[in-house]
């Protein structure tokens, strides 16, 4: 969840690498931190697919029941609270069509545009559920190569020859079973749980791919600036997609490892426990607590830096944004203890 507030954080902090000169130490040195920070969304979709996709089957009605309907009312009135927050909740200002075109266009609060993917994921639940049972060791292989093949490999390679002028035909690329909201949750089931045990050679093979990844995304991140001239945040971060799965699956192999040979203190587990549970509200408030942290951001870059200062921000926002979601999630909890006390005074 840092790293989700991070990447939002522009030249002070992603893409502060554009701020430095090319080809200098420190414009690589932030432009590894700028490429590693955008595994945050494909591991959540992973550990999504480890949970979601073992549950057992729920039929169509239920799923967008229980929840699709749930996130696309949790969309609607937080970019309720964001639209009438930007129009500095000045009635003559609002509009319910406006608001509604915004809103389905994703144009209210771009950060948001993951939660219109997760509910793309939900929607097909059905589908992703009966691809992930019957996956197997080869078929997960063959998946990652796939993915590795046209959305790394032939992307980089086809850009790196034309100079960006030559681009394979999008109906040869298998997209259905590329795209993240597929991939990722597939990825995650299957090294989650099809996967037995996590061996010395997995990691050292997963390690190989992981710096491949990062080496070559920087790389040709670093060739599109010098051949486009273009610093923006859109053409800094064209790369950053194409090789992220093998960040992705190095990260998660290496925690589930880490998780599966130590035993951690019961404070500690209560503490990551109520720290995962937390992450969604963490996300859908840290916007406006990180601008309304901006100005202390500008004051702080003074003395010590833009990134520092953008590091000691982003930190404090995730702080801040835990603990009141974990307040609002216990208010929650004692209100329907007090109700089932209420209801069957034996329940005390």
């Amino acid at each position: 969840m840092i790293c989700v507030i991070f990447i939002h954080t522009n030249t002070d902090g992603f893409v502060h690498f554009t701020t430095y000169e090319v080809g200098s130490g420190s414009y690589w040195f932030y432009m590894f931190f700028s490429v590693t920070a955008v595994v945050s969304v494909p591991l959540f979709f992973m550990v999504s697919g480890m949970f979601l996709l073992d549950r057992k089957d729920e039929t169509i009605t239920d799923i967008w029941k229980k929840r699709v309907s749930k996130y696309v009312v949790v969309l609607l009135i937080f970019s309720a609270l964001h639209y009438a927050r930007n129009q500095y909740f000045d009635p003559s200002l609002l509009s319910i069509t406006d608001f509604l075109k915004r809103v389905y266009t994703n144009d209210v609060i771009i950060p948001y545009g993951f939660l219109y993917s997760y509910i793309a994921y939900l929607i097909g639940l059905p589908f992703i559920r009966k691809m992930a049972r019957s996956l197997n060791g080869k078929e997960f292989l063959y998946l990652v190569g796939l993915q590795f093949f046209f959305t790394g490999a032939v992307f980089m390679i086809q850009y790196r020859l034309s100079g960006g002028t030559l681009s394979l035909c999008n109906n040869l690329r298998p997209i259905f079973i590329l795209e993240s909201v597929v991939f990722y949750p597939l990825t995650g089931y299957y090294l989650g749980r099809r996967l037995k045990q996590i061996t010395g050679k997995m990691i050292l093979i997963s390690l190989f791919f992981f710096v491949l990844s990062i080496g070559s995304t920087m790389y040709m991140t670093n060739y599109k600036i010098l051949l486009t001239h273009r610093l923006g945040e859109g053409e800094v971060s064209f790369f950053y997609g194409s090789m992220c799965c093998f960040q992705a699956i190095f990260i998660f192999l290496i925690i589930r490892k880490i998780f599966e040979s130590i035993t951690l203190p019961l404070i500690i587990e209560r503490i990551l426990t109520n720290m995962g549970k937390c992450t969604f509200g963490i996300y859908l408030i840290e916007q406006a607590f990180r601008e309304s942290l901006y100005f202390f951001q500008k004051k702080m870059s003074d003395i010590i830096g833009p990134f520092a200062a953008t590091i000691i921000v982003v930190l404090s926002v995730f702080l801040i944004c835990w603990i009141l979601t974990a307040a609002f999630y216990a208010v929650i909890s004692v209100t329907r203890w007090m109700n089932r006390i209420r209801k069957n005074p034996q329940c005390k």
